[in-house]
């Protein structure tokens, strides 16, 4: 849970005016002078009009919330009764926001004894305008998103709060529910194995949390009810008929209108999943014995295909296609015949997707293999996705490479990418912690500013230079000894790796060297314990081996999370945190705290340097790289990152398939010399990736903008295949 400030015994302590005094004037130097906020509103450029505006507000809020200090809980809730009823009236909420977030202000102070810092409240006045405000790792995104979220949700049209998944989506919605519920504002939660009715309980809340996929995907549903009711009208005469009220059809749908959305970790959802559309999908079925012909065969012609001989591997655009050897190769290969086999054309791709099945996708790292399924990964969170298949037969040409059951080619029902469907809503806005890479994307996508507010607390954290080796071994045993000497000083190491076998080996390495630590991959059995893993990574002595942004929402606290520790212990007997009776979470908070020593254990991570997060890859995009550097040196804490690479780590495909041949047999040859005058070709490589990976986003949202035109001209559902 992102923290800020210890929870007190007794009743939340009133800052005095000298605390106030001081903590203005520091905060003067985080938003900047009153006379320049003032400027650059005016004639600054629109991102600093847009900080600048939200600077000055800072002030105004401050007002408000020292005029509501005095007020009893049951006087907070009246005076949200009394906003609420204000905005729905037809009050502005620009006009509101000073007195809506001053009061937010003291009832967090109340509930979860945190006072929003003035970098979080002009943070939240960037967000209620519309943009996308770039938060640092650490700086509380999560109660950042109170203020707008509150704001918005008082006209009563609904406020979504979109996150990752679906851990997140419960703990941000509990740990916030406190607040909202203070203010007379409810919450509903969404989760994966919710009923309907659940479901419109949760729309029908105030505010609504849960992950981006899950309101796509009721979205769509939505549209697959009304879409197959379109033919069931109620006759005119209906309304004279016997007991016409009760044969009234209710309306099926779960979702209500699309009025304002936050999306927490917003690059992730309009950046990596973007290349991806929801898609639902008839249910899967294992295929039977005549079904799986084609596959088979495939999958035994694909790997006796030579390279620049059968076929063509264009790594820039990521596509295969079979040489004139190659089909000539297919019809002399015994094609199977009969009512499961297809024309030679046909065949033709089966065999380009058994080659992309041996060439493209690798196991581990596009997918793993749990209880004979093939289950895709993230690769931007390395968090597996047991509910999404890949389409028109790639996945099954993967199956058959794994030799596991082979199931049937779901049909397409209805489908929607994160671009469309967010555009819906009338009020768009999102938080990340590295927006600022994909500035002009997301302006000209979806018409929104991103705005860089500054950090509460300066950075020292250091950025030490890449080294480069020959080879991954060599990498490995680099990385291994170095994890060796920050243990024996005492230093917490999180170590970021981009594929599930890079992790196991890295493990296997430090069982060898006796040390302790913890794998956080996409396995089952590691992915469950995310959050309580990652929260402790900041201990005395730990090392964290997790892939890529695994854990990401949870901060990493210097010397532990007595929390975490604690929810652990009262999940079994709570459904929710704010169930847990406040003092009672309290003296647990506290007894763990003391048990653990957590307080000395900070101290002396702190003396032996903070946090040090260790890359063994870099990453397809610089901005994931950022995101694992900023765990490090969070809210002014010391601490360092630094990247250690080889040549034939598989970002260098970037440069293409015959120059990275050639750097992975210079490495081999001499795998322990210095190869740290190659590290530009890592970022020449990752900088095409990055533009390979846009053009497919540009293409996907062109296509759907096309297939969703040509559907309408024909008035047919955009969105229904």
């Amino acid at each position: 849970m992102k923290t800020k400030t210890p929870i007190h015994a007794g009743p939340p302590v009133i800052k005095t005016s000298t605390t106030d005094f001081v903590h203005s004037a520091q905060a003067a130097n985080r938003v900047g002078p009153r006379w320049l906020n003032i400027v650059k509103s005016i004639f600054g450029p629109p991102s600093q009009r847009r900080l600048g505006y939200a600077a000055l507000q800072v002030d105004k809020v401050r007002y408000w919330e020292k005029e509501f200090e005095g007020l009893t809980d049951a006087d907070i809730k009246v005076r949200g009764q009394q906003l609420r009823g204000r905005a729905r009236g037809g009050e502005s909420l620009t006009s509101l926001l000073p007195e809506v977030y001053g009061l937010i202000c003291v009832a967090c102070k109340r509930q979860l004894g945190l006072r929003p810092f003035d970098v979080q409240i002009a943070a939240g006045v960037v967000l209620h305008h519309c943009a996308f405000a770039e938060l640092a790792t650490g700086e509380g995104k999560t109660l950042v998103a109170i203020l707008p979220v509150t704001l918005n949700a008082l006209v009563g049209k609904g406020a979504h709060v979109t996150t990752v998944n679906d851990y997140l989506a419960r703990r941000d919605g509990e740990w916030t529910g406190t607040v909202y519920n203070a203010l007379g504002l409810s919450v509903g939660i969404l989760q994966e194995e919710m009923g309907d009715g659940d479901r419109v309980a949760a729309y029908r809340a105030d505010i609504t949390y849960g992950t981006a996929a899950q309101f796509g995907f009721d979205f769509l549903r939505d549209r697959l009810k009304v879409s197959g009711t379109a033919n069931t009208a109620v006759p005119f005469w209906q309304a004279w008929s016997t007991g016409a009220q009760a044969q009234r059809p209710l309306d099926p749908k779960v979702q209500r209108g699309h009025h304002f959305v936050l999306v927490d970790e917003a690059d992730n959802i309009f950046i990596d999943e973007a290349k991806t559309p929801l898609i639902i999908a008839s249910p899967t079925r294992l295929a039977t014995e005549e079904e799986t012909i084609v596959y088979r065969w495939a999958n035994i012609l694909a790997p006796k295909m030579q390279l620049d001989v059968h076929f063509t591997y264009d790594m820039k655009k990521q596509k295969i296609e079979l040489t004139d050897e190659g089909r000539q190769m297919i019809r002399w290969s015994n094609p199977p015949s009969g009512p499961h086999s297809h024309a030679m054309d046909k065949l033709a791709e089966h065999v380009e997707r058994g080659l992309q099945a041996h060439h493209r996708f690798k196991r581990d790292q596009h997918y793993m293999i749990d209880d004979e399924e093939v289950i895709l990964i993230d690769e931007s969170t390395g968090r597996s996705m047991p509910d999404r298949q890949w389409r028109e037969g790639l996945h099954q040409a993967v199956e058959a490479k794994e030799g596991v059951p082979i199931t049937h080619a779901s049909d397409h029902a209805a489908q929607i990418t994160f671009q469309r469907y967010f555009r819906l809503y009338e009020r768009l806005c999102g938080m990340s912690g590295t927006a600022i890479d994909n500035y002009w994307e997301l302006r000209r996508v979806y018409k929104l500013w991103v705005v860089q507010v500054p950090r509460n607390r300066p950075v020292i954290r250091k950025d030490l230079p890449d080294k480069v080796y020959g080879t991954q071994d060599a990498k490995f045993e680099a990385v291994a000894q170095e994890i060796r000497r920050l243990n024996e000083i005492g230093r917490p190491v999180l170590v970021g790796t981009r594929t599930v076998e890079a992790s196991e080996v890295l493990s296997a390495r430090l069982k060898e060297f006796n040390i302790r630590h913890e794998v956080l991959n996409a396995k089952p059995e590691n992915a469950d314990r995310e959050a309580d893993i990652v929260a402790q990574a900041g201990r005395y002595k730990a090392v964290t081996i997790a892939t890529n942004m695994a854990g990401r929402g949870t901060d990493i606290i210097l010397g532990g999370n007595p929390e975490t520790m604690a929810w652990a212990q009262l999940k079994d007997r709570y459904n929710m945190r704010s169930d847990v009776p406040r003092e009672m979470w309290h003296d647990l908070v506290e007894k763990i705290r003391a048990e653990e020593n957590m307080a000395e254990e900070r101290r002396l991570v702190l003396n032996a340097g903070g946090l040090h997060v260790l890359g063994t890859e870099r990453h397809e995009a610089r901005r994931i790289d950022r995101q694992l550097a900023g765990r490090a040196g969070r809210q002014g804490d010391p601490g360092s990152s630094q990247f250690i690479v080889s040549l034939d780590d598989d970002l260098l495909e970037g440069l293409g398939q015959r120059k990275q041949e050639r750097l992975k047999e210079r490495g081999e040859a001499d795998p322990d010399a210095s190869w740290d005058s190659y590290l530009p070709l890592f970022m020449t490589a990752q900088r095409r990736i990055e533009k390979r990976h846009k053009r497919q986003r540009v293409d996907l949202m062109l296509y759907e903008k096309n297939r969703q035109d040509i559907l309408k001209d024909i008035g047919a559902d955009p969105y229904v295949d």
